[in-house]
Order: structure tokens, then C-alpha cells, then sequence
């Protein structure tokens, strides 16, 4: 019998080595605009703040004040520095914003802190004011660090005064000018109330002491202040009206605000703004 024919075997395809060589190069290509679009995500994600990079950078941090006004600013004749419950705070928290960086504080008339704010002048402003819903539009407020709103203040062992509902049917002492405030009812109550007012916040919590009235209702700086020379006396309660100073920056310093806001935050959890508070009045 005759053996079988035997076939040749087709021989082994080899890979084009060109075409290997196109189809590496399309998926680079590939992975690469993929990564340059990633990056251009996250940077359109990720807000630009100069004035942040440039704090940064240089370790200064530019803050507008007025230091016309005890105890908040004020200019230390001894020594000519900027003394205060806002100078101090601004010098704790510029280190706490980024490290090496300080503040440097730039002497701007009250009615100028926000053009001066506005022009670049500087980069914040520490100078007790409150926060103005009018003005969101043109700048960026932080949160609150000081409440300076009205409160109650009445004497050490007095019940049953927590609430402005609490003073009806009370003698109650207010400094001349003083117009009440804050919810409908609140205010309602306040201007019923037939206040006893006086020529100074002081002069409402003296006349307290004295016992010519049963509760007084003056400014939580003014409380804080003259309570050290009224002894007996206490702040019953939370403000009745929030006014809360904040820090203000232009709206395009958006990494600025944040860490300003970190700083702050922690400060309140650490008692840092109470110690000043405690240094001050």
C-alpha cells in the first residue's frame, strides 16, 4: 500500500510588526489626550485664586483695618503697633493659613475698608464688621468670629428672665437711640415694653445695679465691657438680634475664603476666639 501523501503544513503566521507598531501608537495617543482631558477637568474643577498664591508665596497676608476703635483696633501709643481684639486675631490666623505667612496691616478710614478691599489694597478686612446681605454680590464673608448683637443683661440671682418674652410686665433700661429689633413678636413685645432709657449703654447697667430697673438691654460689647465694673450683673440668654462680624474678601479669592474659614472654625473649637474675647473685655 502506498503511504499516505504528506501535505506540507502552511508555514506559522509571523505578526506585522508595522501594524503592531500603529495599533501601540493609536492607544498612546489614546491614553494621552485621555490624561490631557483629565487634567483639564480638574483645573476647571479646581478654582485659580491668585491673591491665594501670592499669599503663599511671598507669606503675607494683607489685612485693611481702622484702628479707631477700642477694644476691636487701636494704635498702641507706646509702641505705635496695631493693638486689639481684631489685631490679635488677624496675627493668630495668618500662621494658621498656611505656613510662614504673617500679617501685615494696612490703615484704612472706616468708610474705605471695602474700596480698599475692592481695589487690591489689601486682601482682607479685620475691622468689626458685621455681615451685610446687601453686599454678597461685590464680596465674600467668612463665617462669624464675634456676635455683637443686643442682649439682656440682669442681675446675678434674677429668675426667670432667658427670653424677650421674659421682660413683659419688667422695667427695662436701654441707652438712648436704641430700636428694637429681630422677629415680629420680639419687637412687638420690646416697643410695648415702655423702655427706660438712658444717655449711655453704661449708664442703663448701672442704673441695673442699682435696682431702678429689673433687666437692661444694650450691645453685646457694651455688656461684655462694663460688666467688669458693674459686678452682680450677668447676660441672660443668647443675643436677641444677630450681628455677627465676619471677615470680608473680594469674591475671587475662593481658596482664600476657605482656608480663612478652616482657621476660624478650628479657633471656635479650640477656645481660641474666647480667649480673646476673655483678653478684651
Amino acid at each position: 500500500m502506498k503511504p499516505a501523501i504528506q501535505w506540507p503544513r502552511a508555514p506559522r503566521s509571523w505578526p506585522d510588526l508595522r501594524a503592531l507598531k500603529k495599533r501601540w501608537w493609536l492607544a498612546g495617543l489614546v491614553l494621552a489626550a485621555v490624561a490631557v482631558g483629565a487634567w483639564l477637568l480638574l483645573r476647571t474643577l479646581q478654582p485659580v485664586d491668585k491673591t491665594w498664591d501670592r499669599i503663599r508665596t511671598t507669606g503675607v497676608l494683607r489685612v485693611c483695618t481702622d484702628p479707631s476703635w477700642l477694644p476691636f483696633e487701636s494704635v498702641n501709643p507706646a509702641t505705635g503697633q496695631i493693638d486689639g481684639f481684631d489685631a490679635d486675631l488677624a496675627r493668630r490666623l495668618a500662621p494658621r493659613l498656611a505656613p510662614g505667612v504673617q500679617a501685615e496691616f494696612v490703615v484704612v478710614g472706616f468708610d474705605s475698608l471695602y474700596d480698599a478691599l475692592t481695589a487690591s489694597r489689601c486682601d482682607a478686612v479685620l475691622s468689626a464688621l458685621p455681615y451685610e446681605a446687601a453686599r454678597t454680590r461685590d464680596v465674600g464673608y467668612s463665617v462669624a468670629y464675634f456676635n455683637a448683637g443686643p442682649v439682656m443683661v440682669i442681675r446675678e440671682g434674677t429668675a426667670g428672665i432667658e427670653e424677650v418674652r421674659d421682660l413683659e410686665g419688667r422695667a427695662v433700661g436701654v441707652e438712648w437711640g436704641y430700636v428694637p429689633e429681630g422677629d415680629t413678636r420680639e419687637r412687638l413685645l420690646l416697643q410695648q415694653l415702655g423702655l427706660r432709657r438712658y444717655d449711655t449703654a453704661g449708664d442703663a447697667l448701672r442704673a441695673l445695679q442699682a435696682g431702678e430697673v429689673e433687666a437692661a438691654v444694650v450691645d453685646r460689647i457694651s455688656a461684655l465691657t462694663y460688666l467688669h465694673q458693674c459686678p452682680g450683673l450677668r447676660i441672660a440668654g443668647t443675643p436677641i438680634v444677630d450681628v455677627n462680624y465676619a471677615i470680608p474678601v473680594r469674591p475671587d479669592c475662593v481658596l482664600l475664603l476657605k482656608e480663612i474659614n478652616r482657621v476660624l472654625l478650628e479657633m471656635r473649637r479650640d477656645g481660641t476666639l474666647e480667649g480673646l474675647q476673655a483678653k478684651w473685655f
